[in-house]
Formats: structure tokens, C-alpha cells, sequence
């Protein structure tokens, strides 16, 4: 995960919609401008002309009445010549501990589906072995047990006497194949 939240800033829109209900569309654009500014690289000098270069303003003019605005509004605050928003470096520090918490639960979520999937591997291995080792006591060579004729339908007499005579030159050849696969 993305370590640096300056890629994004949430915008509220029923609180900017309320503190931009008075200002003009050029003010809005470029309170905005400086808000993004100010998310992505912090304190802004409180120099009009940089003012003017970040929101795109014109005049000084405009970028004073912008900046008594946006103070008279609480959204900036100039300290030490310096603009800073209280408003966004709260913004920033929640959105810091929402993605803190987020990454915690992800890398909590994937320990808990590894150590649990190492666990059902381990219980399916041990499985395995048992199985494996009381088949092996049960049954130490592989001999066919409990092997049943297949019942011959006898529709008529004659195929029924050609079948018996096949039948049991079937069986000795079996018995014969039987005793010879006991060493599998």
C-alpha cells in the first residue's frame, strides 16, 4: 500500500458546498488550488504573488480578498507568515490513521489465511501418513478378498453349457493370475 497520502485528499462536499456557498466560481477554483497545494506541500509562504502563482488569480488583489475569505471561513490561517489549515492537517492526520488501521487489518487478515492454510497442510499431511500406515498394518500385501462370481444368465441351455466350460477355464486362469500379483 501506498505509504504517501498526498496522491489524494478527501473532499467533503456537503461541508466545502457550505463554506463555498457565498464565493464566486473563480474563488472556488481557487480555493481548491491552494487547498491542494497546501495537502501536498504544507505551509505556504504568505507571499501574494505566490498566492497568485498557485491559485491562478490575476490580480493581488483578488488573491487578498480570497485569503480574508477562506480565513473568515476556517479553512486557512496565517501564522508567522506562513498560511497553514488546521482544517486540512486534521483531514491529513485522520486520513493517516484510516490508512494505518486499513493496512493493519489487511496485513492481519493475510496472517490469519497463511497460518491457517500452513495449519490445514500440516493436519492434512498427518492425515495422509496415518491412513497411509494402517492401511499398511491392516493389509501388509495387496490380496483381493471377497471376490464374488458374476452371475451368468442362462436364456438358454446351450449357450449356458459353453459358458460354463469358459466360466471355469476363467476362474483357473484368475486363481493363477491371483497367486502370481501377491508379491504387488
Amino acid at each position: 500500500m501506498h505509504k504517501d497520502i498526498s496522491i489524494w485528499m478527501p473532499l467533503y462536499i456537503g461541508d466545502l458546498q457550505a463554506k463555498f456557498a457565498r464565493m464566486t466560481a473563480e474563488q472556488i477554483g481557487a480555493a481548491l488550488l491552494l487547498m491542494m497545494d497546501f495537502w501536498k506541500n504544507g505551509a505556504i509562504p504568505h507571499d501574494l504573488a505566490t498566492v497568485c502563482s498557485i491559485t491562478k488569480l490575476p490580480q493581488q488583489t483578488k488573491a487578498r480578498t480570497l485569503l480574508n475569505t477562506l480565513m473568515a471561513l476556517e479553512l486557512f490561517e496565517i501564522e508567522s507568515e506562513q498560511i497553514h489549515s488546521n482544517f486540512l492537517t486534521s483531514l491529513r492526520s485522520q486520513a493517516l490513521q484510516n490508512q494505518q488501521m486499513k493496512s493493519d487489518k489487511a496485513k492481519n487478515a493475510a496472517q490469519a489465511r497463511w497460518n491457517k492454510s500452513a495449519s490445514n497442510a500440516q493436519a492434512s499431511n498427518k492425515q495422509m501418513q496415518k491412513n497411509a500406515q494402517a492401511s499398511s498394518e491392516e493389509n501388509p500385501s495387496i490380496a483381493p478378498t471377497n471376490l464374488k462370481q458374476c452371475p451368468s444368465s442362462s436364456s438358454s441351455s446351450s449357450s449356458s453349457s459353453s459358458s460354463s466350460s469358459s466360466s471355469s477355464n476363467f476362474e483357473e486362469k484368475n486363481d493363477n493370475f491371483l497367486e502370481n500379483s501377491k508379491w504387488i
